[in-house]
């Protein structure tokens, strides 16, 4: 407050103050016209035609006993008993469970491997829940019984079984089509991410600092409670601060593309990002658009399909080759179909992360 009515002795003088905040900053459109991007090419190699094959394969598996020491990959049935000080704190009985999956206890997948059916082993391990949970305990582990995964043969009877085809050959036809599929739209990603790193070299975005800081706070005051005091150190906020830069940085570009390219969202286009990710998360349509417009994240998402649409646009004027020198045709890629499958690319591999 710099004056207020009386100082003075002015009694009409009026109230004075001066005030900060910050503003959403706006950049100079960088000329993409000529961008060029250098992506890997399209491959379908017998190792992937054959992993691809192999995972149909999986899926028709049965479970066979094996009298055999038990390996990493076996489905094996066993019994536990804890103890800490010498008194029991838990024990079962005729628990299923796959050697390296590593969902159950540390230290039990190296326990397990090498014994057979009968056979017991000791092995110290910190507890993850319960009343106990954080304390070391000594836990026995009975091996009671050994299976394996056994795929089925790769042949005519397996094709007809697992497809709508006749033969082995026209099966993995197929398959080898589908792996040419994802890998073409892999190389969609790949061309759609080196283009906005591309396009972020052409510009300088000034991040309002206070703003960040704030983002950053809420995030940790949010997911604090949820993840434990582990969660907040200063390795995972360095992190999440820079994710949070890019972020901004990316919004405050492509939003710029997007009104220098009159780029509108359709009412269809929402409507087929909502089932894709409704999709993705496991829930009905109706459920998910409901949720979003409950948490007023409907504009919020309009706004991410524009900025898809954005980076299309620049896509669609970008030269694209791959490594051997070809010119690609993204031209599938760009198409709202190829967008959601890059979409649900990228949501698969963030899961993985």
């Amino acid at each position: 407050v710099t004056s207020v009515p009386g100082n003075e002795g002015d009694e009409e003088a009026p109230l004075k103050f001066n005030t900060e905040f910050d503003i959403r900053p706006t950049i100079e459109l960088p000329d993409y016209k000529d961008l060029e991007v250098t992506v890997d090419p399209i491959t379908v190699t017998e190792e992937q035609e054959a992993k691809v094959l192999d995972e149909l394969r999986e899926r028709f598996a049965t479970l066979v006993d094996v009298e055999r020491p038990a390996e990493k990959g076996d489905h094996v049935t066993i019994g536990l008993n804890a103890t800490i000080d010498d008194e029991e704190v838990d024990t079962a009985e005729g628990l299923s469970y796959e050697i390296g999956s590593g969902s159950m206890l540390d230290g039990m997948d190296e326990a397990l491997e090498g014994l057979s059916a009968g056979e017991d082993a000791v092995f110290e391990t910190t507890l993850a829940g319960g009343e106990h949970s954080g304390e070391t305990a000594t836990v026995k582990v009975v091996l009671e019984s050994v299976k394996e995964r056994e795929l089925p043969e790769a042949d005519d009877d397996f094709a007809q079984l697992a497809s709508e085809f006749d033969t082995i050959d026209e099966l993995k036809e197929d398959l080898k089509n589908q792996a040419a599929e994802e890998s073409k739209t892999n190389q969609g990603v790949e061309a759609r991410e080196k283009a906005l790193e591309e396009l972020l070299k052409l510009v300088e975005v000034d991040v309002p600092e206070n703003m960040l800081a704030e983002q950053v706070e809420q995030h940790f005051t949010s997911q604090g409670h949820a993840e434990g005091d582990d969660h907040d150190t200063e390795e995972h906020r360095e992190e999440v601060t820079q994710n949070f830069r890019e972020a901004f940085v990316n919004e405050v570009v492509l939003d710029t593309i997007a009104d220098a390219e009159e780029v509108q969202v359709e009412q269809s286009e929402l409507i087929e990002y909502i089932l894709s990710s409704a999709s993705q998360y496991g829930m009905e349509p109706n459920q998910f658009a409901q949720m979003l417009d409950q948490a007023g994240q409907v504009p919020m998402i309009m706004g991410e399909v524009r900025r898809r649409k954005a980076l299309a646009a620049v896509l669609e004027v970008a030269k694209v080759v791959d490594t051997d020198g070809n010119e690609v045709d993204l031209s599938f890629f760009l198409t709202p179909e190829g967008e959601e499958d890059a979409a649900s690319e990228e949501n698969v591999d963030e899961d993985n992360s």
